[in-house]
C-alpha cells in the first residue's frame, strides 16, 4: 500500500502502473499480481487504505478533545490535518482518476456510497453527541460543507499550488461557522 500511496502522491494516477508500484515496494510483479491482479483492484485497495488512514488521523487528533462543542470545533482542523497526508494526495489521485477511467468508474462507485455512508453515520453521532439529536440535519449539513470546502481546498494545493496562507483563512472561517452553531447552542440552553 505504502508504494502505491508513494507512487500515485509523486507520479498520478496516470503513470502509476503495477511494475512501477512493485519496482517501488521491491517485490515481484507476480507477487503484487497475486494479490491484486489488475490496477483497479490495487487502486480500489489504496483508495480503502488511505481513508482509513484519514479516518484514523481524524481521530487521534480528536482523541485529546471530549465529546461536545470543542470537539466539533476541531473537528475542522481534524480533517484539514488529514488532508495533509500523502495518503490524501493518492486518493484524490484516484477519485479524479475515476471520472475518466471506465474500469474504475464502474467499481468506484460502491466504494464511495460505502465511504459517505460511513461519514454520515459520523456526523449523526457527532449530533448525538452535541446533545441535539433533532439537528441532525443541520449538523451533518455543516460537517459535509467542511469536508467538502477541505478537500476541494487540499486539491486546489495539490494540483495549482494554492498559497498555505489561503488554506489557513478557510479553516479559520469553517470554524468560525460551526462556533456559531455552538453560540447558538448555548443561547438556548440558557433561554430554557
Amino acid at each position: 500500500m505504502d508504494a502505491t500511496v508513494r507512487c500515485l502522491a509523486e507520479f498520478g494516477y496516470a503513470a502509476t502502473s503495477t511494475p512501477l508500484v512493485a519496482r517501488m515496494a521491491k517485490v515481484s510483479r507476480g507477487s503484487l499480481l497475486h494479490q491484486f491482479p489488475t490496477k483497479i483492484d490495487l487502486m480500489l485497495a489504496v483508495a480503502e487504505h488511505a481513508s482509513r488512514v484519514r479516518g484514523a488521523t481524524v481521530r487521534e487528533f480528536l482523541t485529546p478533545y471530549p465529546d461536545g462543542p470543542e470537539r466539533f470545533l476541531q473537528g475542522v482542523e481534524a480533517v484539514w490535518a488529514s488532508l495533509q497526508r500523502v495518503e490524501a494526495v493518492a486518493l484524490m489521485e484516484v477519485t479524479v482518476a475515476a471520472r475518466s477511467d471506465k474500469e474504475l468508474a464502474a467499481r468506484y462507485p460502491e466504494f464511495a456510497v460505502d465511504l459517505d455512508a460511513l461519514l454520515h453515520r459520523a456526523r449523526e453521532r457527532m449530533a448525538e453527541n452535541l446533545g441535539i439529536p433533532e439537528r441532525r440535519e443541520e449538523i451533518d449539513t455543516l460537517a459535509h460543507l467542511t469536508r467538502a470546502a477541505l478537500e476541494g481546498l487540499a486539491m486546489t494545493s495539490v494540483f495549482i499550488g494554492r498559497p498555505a496562507d489561503d488554506a489557513l483563512k478557510v479553516v479559520a472561517l469553517l470554524k468560525r461557522m460551526r462556533q456559531q452553531v455552538v453560540d447558538g447552542l448555548a443561547a438556548k440552553a440558557s433561554a430554557r
